[in-house]
């Protein structure tokens, strides 16, 4: 009777720990330095839509902020088999015009429990060097043509979005997009 009791005993315990550990999300301080949740999103009819994010110092940061550059703004998904194809171009057009003004961020659209963590390992996995946030409803509908994966938007210096593309596209026909605007 006695062994009965102390092995009843031990199963809230360890139910317990068994439940704690579950969902457990790694803490903000192990995701890449580029990866950040959406905090606010400013819908304007006559420019993009400003958004902020954690910055690695744990500052805001403006997408207004960097105002001046051309910019792809690329929602994707972890699981978009068009989105991973068309990554190592993003990423390479990223690293190729950086210096002439040109910036890519990434807009994930997982909605998962996991989704930062998924993310994460997804940048890592890939070497994403661009800034990626994670979405919103809202900035999807700040965005509102943001209907299938990839949708990108190119934002001209002055934050106007000049052109929408729908679909993956290939590493020349963004170069004819983007170079113009440079």
């Amino acid at each position: 009777m006695i062994i009965r009791r102390t092995a009843l005993g031990a199963i809230p315990i360890l139910l317990a720990a068994l439940i704690a550990g579950c969902g457990e999300q790694k803490p903000v301080s192990d995701l890449p330095s580029n990866v950040a949740q959406v905090l606010t999103v400013t819908d304007r009819a006559d420019r993009v839509p400003d958004f902020t994010w954690k910055g690695p110092d744990g500052g805001d940061v403006s997408f207004d902020r960097v105002r001046g550059k051309v910019t792809l703004v690329n929602f994707w998904a972890t699981w978009c088999a068009p989105c991973k194809k068309e990554l190592p171009d993003l990423v390479e057009l990223s690293r190729q015009y950086a210096d002439r003004g040109f910036r890519v961020v990434g807009v994930a659209t997982d909605r998962t429990p996991n989704a930062t963590e998924l993310v994460a390992d997804f940048v890592r996995k890939y070497s994403i060097p661009y800034q990626i946030v994670l979405s919103t409803q809202e900035m999807e509908d700040a965005f509102e043509n943001v209907r299938m994966m990839p949708t990108s938007f190119l934002v001209d210096g002055d934050g106007k979005i000049v052109q929408t593309i729908v679909g993956i596209r290939t590493r020349a026909q963004l170069e004819e997009a983007i170079t113009p605007l440079l």
